[in-house]
């Protein structure tokens, strides 16, 4: 991509989520008790850029503006999952909210797309953006699919939607494991035994940890959602299995993990789940 066009596009894009994100702001002056503060991160990180806008993009400045530009989204979007949470989850509009923050997450893929189209998004933005971009999408659908399965009513009413979003969660959440795959080489770490081990079940944060007992949880839940056996049935098995022994063992080996992360919910689903 041409110079002109790449300070074009990058410098659009910050200021129409600026403009967004000021109507965001002033709608929530309205409505008492909404704490608009990621709303107010979202636009100074705008502005900052903005305002300091280079008359030239050099090539080691394309990450540094896609990582800004990722970080205001997930501010931006922050803001409505939150109030989402809060609402938990309205059965009238949450389907069009989710679609509208995925939106906005698709769109920092999309320009790194449009910026390098021979890269990975991960390259770009760095593996932790990468894989909050996927946790974000996998953890708002386990608490949307949380709520429904938490009322047998609703559940019966949007059983079709719910599968289809379990689904979609364990994907997402799956893909968290698979951005560091090529760029974790033991030989050039050096680390306790401990955290080694961590990294070798492919968990490098807390929210690594907390995506599978999410992902296994989901797999439960959409094998319970039908009574017949199904190809997608038995992958939900095989992951699920996958994900939930994987948190034991990790809580279960390392010590200090064992304080503050309990395997009984996750016994328990292996336990339905192999049976």
């Amino acid at each position: 991509m041409a110079a002109d066009s790449l300070k074009s596009l990058i410098y659009s894009e910050f200021i129409e989520l600026q403009h967004r994100c000021h109507d965001s702001i002033k709608a929530m002056k309205h409505v008492p008790g909404v704490d608009d503060s990621f709303l107010q991160k979202c636009m100074m990180k705008c502005q900052g850029v903005t305002s300091n806008f280079p008359s030239v993009i050099s090539g080691g400045q394309i990450s540094y503006y896609l990582q800004q530009f990722a970080e205001a989204i997930l501010d931006f979007t922050y803001h409505d999952e939150n109030l989402l949470t809060e609402e938990e989850f309205p059965e009238k509009n949450s389907k069009d909210r989710i679609a509208k923050i995925f939106d906005y997450l698709d769109r920092i893929n999309e320009m790194c797309g449009e910026v390098s189209p021979r890269s990975k998004p991960e390259e770009l933005l760095g593996n932790e953006i990468g894989e909050c971009l996927l946790w974000r999408r996998g953890a708002l659908l386990y608490g949307y699919c949380a709520t429904i399965q938490g009322d047998e009513e609703r559940r019966v009413r949007q059983i079709v939607e719910l599968r289809e979003n379990l689904q979609k969660g364990v994907h997402y959440l799956q893909g968290l494991f698979k951005i560091r795959d090529s760029v974790f080489d033991t030989t050039h770490v050096s680390v306790g035994h401990d955290t080694m081990d961590l990294l070798k079940l492919g968990i490098y944060s807390d929210t690594h940890l907390l995506a599978l007992m999410y992902g296994g949880e989901m797999c439960y839940w959409y094998i319970n959602s039908t009574k017949d056996v199904t190809d997608s049935e038995k992958a939900a098995r095989t992951f699920g299995i996958k994900m939930l022994t994987t948190y034991t063992q990790a809580v279960e080996t390392l010590p200090e993990l064992q304080g503050t992360w309990s395997t009984e919910r996750a016994k328990q689903l292996l336990q339905e789940l192999k049976s």
